[in-house]
C-alpha cells in the first residue's frame, strides 16, 4: 500500500514538473500559495499547494529551472505554521530550486490569547491582529491552524460555516475584553449569548479574510451584568462572506460558576427520574 501511495505521488510530482518546465519561459515570476495539509481539497480545485505536496514537488525537481532570472514567490495562506516554513527553507536550501525564491509571510498579526478568545488551546484560536479603527469599530484577520478543531473532520473545499460562528464569537468576545470588560481589572467575565443572527453570502477559502466588528450597543452601568449587542462581517476577495449579530450579557465568572451548578443539579434531578427501575424492583414493589 505503502509503495502504491509512493508511485501515485512521484507520477504527480512528474507530471507536475513537466507542466511546470512547459510554460516556464526565459524569465518569469510564478506565485504559489501555500496552504496546511488540512486544505489538500482546497488546493485540489487551484493552483494554491499544501506544505506536503510542495515539499515532494520540490524534492522532486518539478521547480527547478536553468533560468538564473526566473523567480518562485511563495505566498501564506491558511494553517502554514512556523514550523512549516522552517521545512519548507531547509528543503529550498537542499533542493536545486529557482534562483530568486521568496517567502511572503501573512500580514494578520498576533494570534489572540487565551483570555480573549475564551480557548485553552492556541490552534483553535481563530482571530489574529486585532485593533480598534474607532470607539466602535474593530477590525482583525481570519487565521485558521491547521489543527483547528472544526477542520479535523470536514470534507469540502470551502471554511465550513460553523468555523465562521466560531471566528465571530471569538471577535465578539475579544473586544469586550480587551476593549470595555479590562475597566474593572478585579472580574474575570464570562460571556452568555441572548441572541445570535447569521447570513451568509459568499464561501470562505483558506486565504486571507478580513474580520469588522462594529458595537452597536455596549451598557456598561452596571458592572456585574454588562450588557452588548455587536455585529461582526466577514469579507474576502472584495466579497461580503458572511455577517453574524451576536446581544449577549457579561457577568463575572463566579456568578456564571453558580448559575452553571445550580442549572447542573436540576438536569441531573430531572434525568434521574427518567431512568426506569431495575425490574426486580419494580416487582417487588
Amino acid at each position: 500500500m505503502a509503495h502504491t501511495m509512493q508511485g501515485r505521488m512521484s507520477e504527480d510530482a512528474c507530471q507536475s514538473c513537466d507542466e511546470w518546465n512547459s510554460r516556464m519561459p526565459e524569465s518569469k515570476t510564478i506565485t504559489l500559495f501555500i496552504v496546511g495539509d488540512r486544505f489538500d481539497a482546497f488546493a485540489d480545485q487551484t493552483s494554491a499547494v499544501t506544505v506536503s505536496r510542495f515539499i515532494d514537488r520540490l524534492r522532486a525537481g518539478v521547480y527547478r529551472s536553468t533560468a538564473d532570472s526566473n523567480a518562485l514567490v511563495l505566498a501564506e495562506g491558511q494553517g502554514v505554521t512556523a514550523y512549516d516554513w522552517d521545512r519548507i527553507q531547509e528543503e529550498l536550501t537542499r533542493c536545486d530550486s529557482p534562483e530568486r525564491t521568496v517567502i511572503e509571510r501573512s500580514p494578520r498579526g498576533r494570534p489572540g490569547n487565551h483570555t480573549e478568545t475564551h480557548k485553552h488551546r492556541e490552534s483553535n484560536v481563530l482571530i489574529a491582529g486585532l485593533t480598534r479603527h474607532s470607539e466602535t469599530s474593530f477590525r482583525a484577520s481570519l487565521r485558521l491552524h491547521n489543527d483547528q478543531e472544526m477542520q479535523l473532520d470536514h470534507q469540502a473545499s470551502h471554511v465550513q460555516g460553523m468555523v465562521v460562528l466560531e471566528a465571530a464569537r471569538q471577535m465578539y468576545v475579544a473586544v469586550c475584553e480587551r476593549y470595555h470588560t479590562c475597566r474593572w481589572p478585579e472580574h474575570r467575565y464570562s460571556h452568555v449569548f441572548d441572541r445570535l443572527e447569521t447570513s451568509f453570502r459568499n464561501f470562505l477559502f483558506p486565504l486571507e479574510a478580513s474580520i469588522d466588528g462594529e458595537v452597536l450597543q455596549a451598557d456598561l452601568s452596571d458592572p456585574d451584568l454588562l450588557v452588548f449587542d455587536i455585529e461582526v462581517t466577514f469579507r474576502q476577495a472584495a466579497l461580503h462572506a458572511a455577517t453574524v449579530r451576536m446581544t449577549g450579557t457579561a457577568l463575572p465568572s463566579a456568578v456564571m460558576a453558580h448559575k452553571e451548578r445550580r442549572g447542573a443539579v436540576r438536569a441531573v434531578r430531572h434525568a434521574l427520574k427518567r431512568v426506569p427501575a431495575p425490574p426486580e424492583l419494580a416487582v417487588a414493589e
